[in-house]
């Protein structure tokens, strides 16, 4: 594991040596030409962020995203941003670490919950669900309401019909955003979250998958880092995925993105409800819902 230090300059290097120490090739094409959208000139880590937006991922172990050349924008966002080496999931199956990242309780798969969610804490909201068939929980091909969070929670479905709301499909990400509110959970369909279904573009192999989710993801980051809110340092990307694909581990890729954040490399030991709490620090909320309570704080480890 890389222990929790500053990369600073020596970001790309020691990324590249993650590559080749993987028996890969240094991240080439768009993404390793691509700005990062962090450590941008001038902007400082705020004392709270006027917008936070958290993204999940599917089914990757740590392993098998920090060095794949398939991956090469998320490995940049890994080296020129902040990365959790000891982010771990909290189940081994998707939606309750949905759940956990959003209201602190790893609620089961398929039921509907009364437990509060940071859905209830901010004063705005949006969920984009990409290719859903409809707000809140419109059933599509590629959408999967277990990948839906705001869907189960019961005190907020009326405001669901309104704020969980559908993207188009894209395999370049989202391209047209929505004017953001507080809080913003995207979710890719089941052709760019690492996830497969018959149908989708890429062939059903780990690189296509991987590739297919690198391609959106970078898309969506760059349309977010592309507003003023992100270039004055006021809106926080956490990059999360919901659970690992070895069953030998439960470690799994987690980056934070912003404007102010430096190359940071951070060993603690942080799960989905870390996630929650640094949603809710991040926001300048103090009550931390379930676990996010006794969970370790990431401001300090990650930078931002």
């Amino acid at each position: 594991m890389i222990g929790a230090r500053r990369w600073g300059r020596r970001a790309v290097t020691l990324l590249a040596a993650v590559l080749a120490g993987a028996g890969l090739p240094a991240a080439t094409g768009e993404a390793a030409a691509a700005a990062s959208p962090c450590a941008l000139a001038g902007v400082a880590t705020p004392s709270t962020y006027d917008h936070v937006v958290v993204i999940f991922e599917e089914n990757s172990s740590f392993g098998h995203v920090i060095g794949n050349a398939n991956a090469p924008y998320f490995n940049q966002l890994a080296g020129s941003c902040a990365l959790a080496t000891n982010y771990n999931q909290v189940a081994g199956v998707s939606q309750p670490n949905y759940m956990a990242a959003t209201s602190g309780v790893a609620s089961g798969v398929g039921v509907k919950v009364s437990n509060p969610s940071i859905f209830q804490q901010v004063p705005s909201w949006l969920e984009l669900q990409e290719s859903m068939g409809g707000s809140c929980g419109g059933k599509s091909t590629f959408y999967k309401r277990g990948h839906d969070p705001a869907f189960w929670y019961t005190p907020i479905a009326a405001q669901c019909k309104t704020s969980d709301i559908s993207m188009p499909t894209s395999n370049a990400g989202i391209t047209n955003l929505p004017a953001l509110p507080a809080y913003t959970f995207i979710t890719p369909n089941l052709c760019h979250n690492n996830h497969w279904l018959n149908g989708c573009p890429q062939s059903n192999t780990s690189a296509a998958n991987m590739k297919a989710m690198d391609t959106w993801l970078q898309g969506t980051v760059q349309t977010i880092a592309a507003t003023a809110s992100y270039q004055q340092g006021r809106t926080l990307i956490l990059i999360s995925f919901d659970e690992s694909s070895d069953k030998s581990t439960t470690r799994i890729p987690m980056v934070s993105v912003a404007a102010g954040i430096q190359p940071t490399s951070d060993g603690t030991a942080y799960d989905q409800y870390a996630l929650l709490r640094a949603s809710e620090e991040a926001l300048g909320i103090q009550t931390f819902l379930g676990k996010a309570a006794t969970a370790n704080s990431m401001r300090a480890g990650m930078h931002f």
